[in-house]
């Protein structure tokens, strides 16, 4: 087993009590959220964020959702040994036709405050059974205004998608809402059957599995 240190970069506004039933099979460091910056770019923003951090090239990122697109992000610049996301979005792949209609409407703009956060509270439902890691996960979320939703949102469709120096693993659930099933060109790539968005919850037994019998072994 490699003895590379993994940084793990959460769902957007949530932290690291998702991951509480979740086991890594590396020595895994759980980074927060910081709030952006008025105008800041997400590129500005992944900088300020993971710099604080002594991640060296041997190490791996792992990103989920919009922790991913931070990640691929920042390993655009930065050296390091393998990006792996789980139900993120790859930088090669398109969004889902939903989000390019909401942003040609300027709703980011002037939908009401509040009205964003129950847009997500929405689509993070959506396929997904009612439990406690479902609630824990919105609960989280709360933790942030409604102007940090907008912000990210925006960084999302405006993403410029660098191409990352390392290679990128990609895990997605098969019933995802959030982003389609696109196999990359060059990067591997699972499907998670019967998965949704929150695949860590319910199929974090295999998630664990897939990172120690096929991600591990190609680590120095």
């Amino acid at each position: 087993m490699s003895d590379c240190r993994v940084w793990v970069l959460p769902g957007m506004g949530a932290d690291s009590r998702i991951f509480r039933s979740f086991k890594f099979p590396w020595n895994a460091t759980y980074l927060e959220w910081i709030e952006p910056q008025d105008g800041e770019t997400l590129s500005t923003y992944a900088d300020r964020l993971l710099d604080r951090y002594p991640i060296k090239e041997n190490d791996l990122l792992f990103g989920y959702s919009f922790g991913g697109i931070i990640a691929q992000d920042w390993a655009s610049r930065n050296k390091v040994q393998r990006v792996v996301l789980l139900n993120s979005l790859h930088h090669e792949a398109t969004l889902r036709p939903l989000y390019r209609n909401l942003a040609s409407t300027g709703v980011l703009n002037w939908a009401p405050k509040g009205s964003i956060f129950k847009l997500i509270k929405l689509i993070a439902r959506l396929n997904s059974k009612p439990s406690r890691q479902l609630d824990l996960l919105l609960e989280t979320m709360e933790q942030f205004e409604c102007q940090y939703y907008r912000w990210v949102l925006r960084s999302v469709l405006d993403w410029e998608r660098p191409t990352p120096l390392a290679p990128v693993d990609v895990i997605l659930g098969e019933l995802d809402p959030v982003f389609t099933i696109q196999k990359p060109s060059k990067d591997r790539f699972w499907v998670l059957k019967g998965a949704t968005h929150l695949s860590f919850t319910s199929h974090s037994n295999e998630i664990s599995n897939l990172l120690k019998e096929k991600v591990d072994p190609v680590l120095a």
